[in-house]
């Protein structure tokens, strides 16, 4: 059991480090104006988000 512990460590500060790093980015990329809601499944040129409500 204590053997996993190391690697169960090692996966949630690489998990902290990601969610640090995505903080940062968001306040230091210029070029980021908001977060793109496109997932690709469809061929919409704007975001999902933009789109009216029916």
């Amino acid at each position: 059991m204590t053997s996993y512990l190391l690697p169960l460590f090692a996966i949630v500060a690489l998990c902290a480090a990601w969610a640090v790093f995505q903080l940062w980015l968001d306040k230091h990329d210029p070029d980021a104006k908001r977060r793109s809601l496109k997932c690709g499944a469809c061929s919409r040129k704007d975001d999902c988000a933009d789109a009216p409500r029916r």
